[in-house]
């Protein structure tokens, strides 16, 4: 059988991607679209709450492009509000169900890493603690992309897990079991999961060996966390000024941590 079972190198890269895979888009939807969860869209009073912060931070009617929309959760509402919205996600199941609602939204499906929708917009946004999730080298790659991508006073907003996360999460070992179809496969299943933490990285890794009948796939999925000041650095070495860190704006959640950061950086 083959189970990978070391630490993974640093943001490496898994054989298997679990944004990409199809069965997991379809479930990973159905998260998105669960408004009592914090599975893969926060509930419905944290989007609330996300949405105001974004409406007091840009101007009204802006030109506003959300890195990592999933089904449109506030690229929907923002339009609504009167901004030019443009989403972008390589979940292929959620680009389609955002298609389908009707509204004013351009939606493209693609990697925003390695597809960079440009233009000139003055209001940037990534919600999820998306930024956390690539290396250092893809995050400076993003955000000078983000820079030049924003007209002069043009914001970027975002979230990020503070240090504090190290209070919630510790290594381990864990594994789940489905005799039949669950969010991981249509079928039977075994799942071992494990963390590792990166502590001189500030980084954890989570490490999935998915146990099918004809095949074991393998997924890691990577979750870097910033103290304040260092967010601040990051983003002022790559030319943002009036950099902003609101913490506790959606209180406790069931995600990954309650520790995050509302970042606000100014072109």
């Amino acid at each position: 059988m083959n189970l990978i079972d070391s630490k993974p190198k640093l943001f490496s890269k898994s054989p298997s991607n679990i944004w990409t895979d199809s069965w997991i888009q379809e479930n990973m939807l159905k998260a998105h679209l669960d408004v009592s969860l914090d599975g893969a869209t926060r509930n419905q009073q944290a989007v609330e709450k996300t949405i105001d912060f974004i409406k007091n931070n840009v101007g009204e009617k802006s030109c506003l492009l959300d890195l990592g929309c999933g089904p449109g959760i506030y690229t929907e509402r923002l339009a609504k509000e009167g901004h030019d919205v443009t989403g972008i996600d390589f979940n292929t199941k959620a680009i389609e169900y955002a298609r389908q609602q009707g509204g004013a939204v351009k939606y493209i499906e693609g990697d925003y890493l390695s597809g960079f929708p440009t233009g000139m917009y003055d209001t940037i946004i990534m919600i999820y603690c998306d930024m956390g999730t690539h290396s250092d080298k893809d995050r400076d790659s993003l955000l000078k992309n983000c820079f030049d991508s924003l007209k002069q006073g043009g914001k970027l907003i975002f979230d990020v897990f503070s240090s504090q996360i190290v209070e919630e999460k510790t290594e381990g070992r864990d594994w789940e079991y489905s005799p039949h179809a669950g969010f991981w496969a249509n079928g039977e299943y075994l799942l071992l999961k494990q963390t590792f933490h990166y502590p001189e990285n500030q980084a954890f890794a989570y490490q999935y060996n998915l146990v099918l009948r004809d095949e074991v796939k393998h997924f890691v999925v990577w979750e870097r966390y910033y103290s304040e000041q260092e967010i601040i650095d990051v983003l002022g070495k790559l030319g943002f000024g009036n950099i902003r860190v609101t913490k506790g704006l959606i209180g406790q959640n069931s995600f990954t941590s309650s520790h995050e950061m509302f970042v606000v950086a100014e072109k």
